[in-house]
């Protein structure tokens, strides 16, 4: 028996001719013909957010829950690639990166900087953090982009800069990422979950790499599927976490295992290269907090590098330490000509038959929400601050949270509960400090007294802080219109009672002021609920605000309280606006028809509420529905209760037909008369926790939709969807709806868009039906790794705008869209008049509708001269009328002069130049400072302002005042 061992070994020592000192990096000169180029990709995932808070992961604390501390997996990797420069490292979340760098002296800074230039270190992606691909808005991608990307060039200049996005753990891909992707500069993309049965069949056609095109043909980008997700193979995982088997070479040792090693090893290297077609493959070698000890990680894949390497031309792999860049440029230089094409997303994402992550479209719709909200206060925060010239402070801690909450297991609803509560408090924390630099600025601009004005962050609750405490007091209302157009908006102010008048502090008129009870079904979500309404419509010039005075009176002119409308008969309840002639059931109170005043023409349209049971597992599969995954027991949804109407009201501006649909669900549908939508508002929860349950709001049309319907692409472009006959017939046909949802009728050339305020998921089902989930919370957990069941209890307001017209005016469902995303901001103060009571500050230069001043950043000054990060948007893609559209970057803003401007990449950390393929075939500028943005175009600018001569002394007397109130200065 012992000799047969004996020979046995030694016949496998032969067969791996095992030699020592033989490196485990080889030239490609050496390379034999034919042998597979293997780039061993060492990497680490670090979620920011999930099992524990982002500051658990980084600081190591409670390991009990989950087994990491990311500052020690950097100093692990650092040391390792410093003791060897032959080995390479992949490094993706700025948001760790960024606090590692700041708790770390000098002697580790140069060390990191080292390893860049020796290009052993290299970033991938470049963003905040690995960005959700189906719930987040494209500013929001690309804010977080430049969170990243920026840090990086601020610190390394250009030797970090990012080549390739690495989206290796979002759940499904979306056109517009690769989109924004390509636009920022980054010339490759690899990911790793797509559909099982896609992800087979490009295994088997061997086109697992291709050229992403985005729909409308103008971006496109190289891009790669990995092979079996993102980890190290099965059973080679060297972490200190890991149970896998380390490499033991030594012969003599009882634990000898290198044979069957190696021989397992180069069976998953030949299934592998069996599925691409370059003569290249990628090893990902890492994964969820990997590398937690790297010197014993590297050890051991030195070890397998080692005897593959020495053995290649029999075994016909070549290893080397490798990047992502380094192998797409072996792949597109080898078969770059070849690659297949695509250009539409990879939505929903399946890994088994019954098991489609489309639930998450939908998790936690109360994070949705605000996160929607702070995008909208970041940008305001960030035009005050531009507005009243303030070097000192600034809303990078919003800008940081947020970055944080588009995170894939943040926006999404996928992780933890308390997580979930640790974003809730980031973007609090970071609303808070934006809301005193807008009241602030607010005040500067309108000569307020300082410190007077207040936010009232709960309005969407029917409570204000400042109002609660208003009784027999009068109120001065600022509000700021974010957008470059002027705009009339109704306002809702909370208030105690109903003793108030409106002076328009402009003009010194009256406003017509309207008050309403508070809906009863806000009780539920806040306890403090006031209980009157206060609505008016605000004027509101561009980029720039307005005043009124909420005037105290015992007996006020030019209001009015309303009362429901007697009902004395059953017949329909028909409402008119300039726009459409809407008809609402006379019982019920559910819309019926819906007529186009323009075109005549006239469909029926109805609002239903209905639920699908979560599953828990049946005999088809033992998958249940969860944070991730959507599986209904049954593919038909049942109705929630019988509609019931509960008032109407109406006066000249607008009319709301109110109903409840048991105990807790509400809906108010408002018809404004001088609106181009239907608004439905809607309050649901908490879900009673009987059963799992999955809520939809579903609009019953006579639409002809020929199972045909339109999704947004995180806000840019509209896809196709085609309603798919498949087992999981509702799950599999779930889209994420980012903004908006499209029914079109071909035969009419009729559509109706639904405008979401927050991300949910939708789909069409039936001829003439869409349907989008507003809320779920499940009882059961999905086994995706959460580890708990989605215990939603959360009552969750939320609005739809609907929108019914002819498909060639889609052009204004972008106008509204960005309505809808900029609300007007709103802050109050107690007996103050202010010296200034409306101003704008917008030029004729971006006085459009289709131009959105996506972004304004202060990204540096001298004196009175600052730069700005500035970037615009062509917001109408050319398949909806979008034309190009001029803008003279001299004529941007009132009160400032350009000095100079730089055309960068989307993100702002890189010249046009290294973005742009073909600079001779790109009009970087029409003529002096006028350039073009072509449709559905974003261009980001450094552009550097000074005063014009009379705000000039104005400016400085601002920055003093500001710092002196801000206590971040």
């Amino acid at each position: 028996m012992k000799r047969r061992i004996v020979f046995f070994i030694c016949c496998m020592l032969g067969a791996f001719s095992i030699s020592e000192g033989v490196s485990p990096h080889r030239n490609s000169e050496q390379r034999g013909e034919g042998t597979v180029k293997v780039h061993v990709v060492p990497h680490t995932h670090n979620d920011v957010g999930k099992y524990k808070t982002v500051d658990q992961y980084y600081f190591g604390t409670q390991n009990q829950q989950y087994q990491a501390g990311v500052q020690y997996i950097i100093d692990t990797v650092v040391d390792e690639l410093t003791a060897d420069p032959s080995k390479t490292f992949v490094y993706m979340e700025i948001a760790y990166f960024k606090r590692w760098w700041e708790h770390r002296d000098k002697t580790w800074h140069n060390k990191v900087r080292k390893l860049i230039k020796n290009k052993q270190l290299e970033f991938v992606g470049g963003g905040y953090s690995m960005n959700d691909e189906a719930s987040v808005h494209y500013m929001a991608t690309v804010d977080q982009f430049s969170a990243g990307m920026v840090w990086l060039t601020e610190n390394f200049a250009g030797a970090a800069e990012p080549t390739v996005a690495w989206q290796i753990d979002t759940y499904g891909h979306s056109a517009a990422q690769a989109a924004l992707s390509a636009q920022s500069g980054l010339k490759g993309i690899f990911f790793s979950r797509l559909h099982f049965e896609e992800y087979e069949q490009r295994k088997k056609d061997r086109e697992l790499e291709f050229t992403w095109h985005s729909t409308a043909g103008q971006d496109k980008i190289f891009s790669s599927v990995l092979y079996e997700g993102y980890g190290a193979p099965a059973g080679f995982c060297f972490d200190s976490t890991c149970t896998d088997p380390p490499i033991v070479a030594d012969p003599e040792s009882p634990e000898y295992n290198l044979p069957e090693r190696i021989s397992a090893f180069l069976e998953f290297l030949q299934e592998q290269a069996a599925h691409y077609r370059s003569g290249n493959i990628m090893l990902t070698m890492g994964g969820d907090f990997s590398f937690q000890n790297a010197h014993q990680y590297f050890t051991n894949l030195d070890l397998l590098m080692k005897y593959v390497n020495q053995n290649s031309t029999e075994y016909g792999f070549e290893m080397v330490y490798s990047t992502p860049s380094r192998y797409m440029d072996e792949v597109t230089s080898s078969i770059g000509d070849s690659l297949s094409e695509r250009k539409e997303d990879f939505f929903p994402y399946a890994d088994d038959a019954h098991s489609y992550w489309s639930g998450y479209f939908t998790s936690r719709p109360a994070l949705k929400g605000y996160v929607r909200d702070c995008n909208n206060v970041l940008q305001t925060c960030r035009q005050l601050e531009v507005l009243v010239g303030s070097p000192y402070c600034d809303a990078d801690k919003l800008w940081l949270a947020m970055s944080v909450a588009q995170h894939h297991d943040a926006i999404t609803g996928t992780s933890k509960k308390r997580v979930a509560d640790d974003y809730f408090r980031r973007l609090a924390e970071g609303q808070t400090f934006c809301e005193g630099v807008i009241n602030r600025g607010l005040e500067k601009l309108s000569g307020l007294k300082t410190g007077s004005l207040e936010s009232c962050r709960l309005a969407n609750e029917s409570y204000c802080e400042i109002t609660s405490r208003a009784e027999n007091k009068s109120l001065t209302v600022v509000v700021y219109n974010a957008r470059p157009v002027s705009r009339s908006e109704y306002i809702r102010i909370p208030l105690l009672n109903s003793n108030y008048e409106l002076i328009d502090l402009t003009t010194n008129q009256p406003v017509p002021l309207t008050f309403l009870e508070v809906n009863p079904a806000l009780h539920r979500v806040n306890s403090d609920v006031l209980p009157v309404e206060g609505v008016f419509r605000a004027s509101l010039p561009a980029l720039g605000y307005s005043t009124y005075r909420l005037q105290h009176a015992q007996y006020p002119r030019h209001s009015q309280t309303l009362t429901p409308t007697p009902r004395n008969t059953v017949s329909d309840i028909t409402v008119e606006s300039q726009f459409y002639t809407a008809v609402f059931d006379g019982i019920t109170g559910s819309l019926k028809t819906v007529t186009n005043k323009l075109t005549g023409n006239s469909e029926e349209i109805t609002a239903k509420f209905l639920e699908y049971r979560s599953n828990t597992g049946d005999s088809a599969s033992k998958q249940a529905s969860g944070a991730h995954i959507f599986r209904p027991a049954e593919n038909t949804a049942e109705e929630i209760g019988h509609p019931v109407l509960m008032k109407h009201i109406s006066n000249d501006d607008f009319t709301e037909i109110w109903q409840t649909f048991g105990d807790w669900i509400s809906l108010v549908t408002r018809v404004y008369t001088d609106k181009s939508y239907i608004e439905v508002e809607w309050v649901v929860g908490p879900l009673p926790a009987d059963h799992g349950r999955e809520v939809i709001l579903r609009y019953e049309t006579s639409l002809s939709t020929n199972e045909k319907f339109y999704t947004d692409s995180n806000g840019r472009e509209m896809i196709q969807r085609r309603l798919k006959k498949q087992e999981e017939q509702v799950a599999g046909n779930y889209y994420p709806v980012t903004t908006r949802i499209v029914l079109l009728d071909e035969n009419s050339g009729m559509q109706l868009t639904v405008l979401t305020d927050r991300a949910q998921g939708g789909s069409s089902l039936a001829e003439g039906q869409m349907e989008l989930m507003v809320h779920r919370r499940t009882l059961t957990d999905d086994n995706r790794g959460v580890d708990e069941p989605l215990q939603d209890d959360l009552v969750v307001k939320g609005k739809h705008w609907l929108y019914f017209s002819r498909f060639d005016s889609m052009a204004e469902n972008r106008v509204l869209g960005q309505e809808l995303f900029y609300k007007p901001t709103i802050a109050l103060a107690l007996d103050e008049i202010p010296q200034h009571p409306s101003q704008t500050y917008s030029d004729t230069a971006v006085n459009n509708k289709y131009i959105n001043v996506a972004t304004i950043i202060n990204v540096d000054y001298s004196g009175d001269v600052f730069t700005y990060l500035l970037r615009l948007e062509n917001i109408t893609p050319k398949m909806e009328g979008g034309e190009p559209i001029t803008v003279d970057l001299e004529r941007i803003f009132r009160g400032k002069t350009l000095v100079e401007f730089e055309e960068k990449g989307l993100a702002g950390d890189r010249p046009i130049e290294n973005v742009v393929e073909d600079m001779a075939q790109y009009t970087k500028y029409d003529e002096g400072n006028v350039i073009s943005l072509q449709p559905l175009q974003i261009r980001t600018f450094f552009a550097t302002y000074k005063p014009s001569t009379e705000t000039s002394g104005l400016s400085d007397k601002i920055r003093k005042i500001m710092c002196t109130f801000l206590m971040q200065c």
